[in-house]
């Protein structure tokens, strides 16, 4: 069963402003409050590099479809080292392609109604190895 037991909790502490590798954790299409086609993006805080705030996520960083937003596309493909001139159909083809890929995230902190908020502030490439995949074989289920 469940037994309550205090001396085994932490104080829960939120993302500070800084610099975290990261796993783009998922990738979402949406339409923004203006109608427009946005990419809206969750990075997750990787648990195998010794960092604070492991497995947390800094979420909703959103993609507005616009030419003064292009920059940003521009960046996050750089840091996830997308080739230069590579063309993409759309910009699901391009979430698609940057999902569970690894970066060095700028992570600073936005107010809003009292509570602080993690926001992605830039991108850089990881400065570590990618995580190592999870193989799991037919004889790992149980089912």
């Amino acid at each position: 069963m469940f037994k309550v037991d205090y001396s085994k909790t932490t104080e829960f502490e939120g993302i500070k402003a800084g610099e975290y590798e990261v796993i783009i954790h998922s990738v979402e299409q949406k339409k923004s409050s203006t109608g427009k086609e946005m990419v809206v993006v969750d990075y997750e805080i990787r648990d195998d590099v010794d960092q604070p705030s492991k497995g947390m996520k800094v979420r909703f960083d959103n993609f507005v479809v616009d030419p003064n937003n292009e920059w940003r596309f521009q960046s996050l493909s750089k840091a996830v080292g997308i080739p230069e001139e590579t063309e993409f159909n759309s910009y699901k083809d391009w979430g698609d392609y940057i999902l569970n890929q690894p970066i060095l995230l700028n992570v600073g902190i936005r107010k809003h109604n009292g509570n602080d908020y993690a926001q992605a502030k830039g991108f850089k490439p990881s400065a570590v190895a990618p995580p190592e995949p999870v193989n799991i074989s037919d004889e790992d289920t149980p089912f």
